[in-house]
C-alpha cells in the first residue's frame, strides 16, 4: 500500500500543474509604444472570446450613457461615447490587420461567426434613440454650446452617423 502511495507522490510531482486561466490579451491596453498589439501572446483563440468582452463592454458603457440624467452636454455625452469601446476597439485593430494579412481557416470562422454579431453591436448603438436624443439635444443648440472646432466636428460625426444609420426614421 505503501508503494502505491509513493508512487502516486512522485507521478503527480512530475505531472506538469494545471495552468491557471490565461488571461486574454486584449483585456488590458499593450504595454508596448503606441499601444501596439502584443502579436507574442496573441492566439486565434483569443479572438472571439474578445469580441465578446469588448461588445458587452461597450454595450454596458453606452447604457450608461443613454440612462445618465444629467443634461447632456459634450463631456457626458460625446467624450464619453468616444472613450466608451476600448477592447472592442483593441481586438478589432488587431483582427482586421491579421485577416487582411495572413488568414486561416480558424480566423475566417471567427469572421464568419462575429462579423453579423458586429454590424448588430453597431446597429444598436447607432439606433439607440435615447443616445440619439442626447446627441441631437446637442446638435440642435450645437451654436450656443461655445465648442472647440475639433468639438463641433465630432458632435458633427456622430449626429451624422446616427442619421444615416436611421435614427431620424420613425
Amino acid at each position: 500500500m505503501r508503494g502505491k502511495f509513493l508512487l502516486a507522490v512522485l507521478l503527480a510531482a512530475t505531472m506538469p500543474a494545471a495552468a491557471a486561466p490565461r488571461a486574454n490579451p486584449f483585456a488590458v491596453p499593450s504595454s508596448l509604444p503606441f499601444q501596439a498589439p502584443r502579436f507574442d501572446r496573441i492566439r486565434d483563440s483569443d479572438y472571439a472570446p474578445a469580441f465578446e468582452e469588448g461588445m458587452r463592454q461597450q454595450r454596458a458603457e453606452m447604457a450608461a450613457i443613454a440612462a445618465n440624467p444629467a443634461p447632456p452636454s459634450f463631456g457626458n455625452t460625446i467624450a464619453a461615447m468616444e472613450k466608451s469601446g476600448r477592447m472592442l476597439e483593441r481586438v478589432s485593430l488587431a483582427f482586421f490587420g491579421v485577416v487582411q494579412a495572413d488568414t486561416d481557416p480558424v480566423l475566417d470562422k471567427v469572421q464568419s461567426v462575429d462579423a453579423p454579431k458586429l454590424a448588430a453591436h453597431q446597429d444598436a448603438i447607432y439606433l439607440d434613440p435615447r443616445l440619439f436624443a442626447r446627441i441631437k439635444a446637442l446638435y440642435d443648440r450645437r451654436a450656443a454650446l461655445a465648442l472647440t472646432g475639433e468639438q463641433a466636428q465630432l458632435l458633427k460625426l456622430y449626429y451624422m452617423q446616427f442619421v444615416h444609420a436611421g435614427a431620424n426614421l420613425e
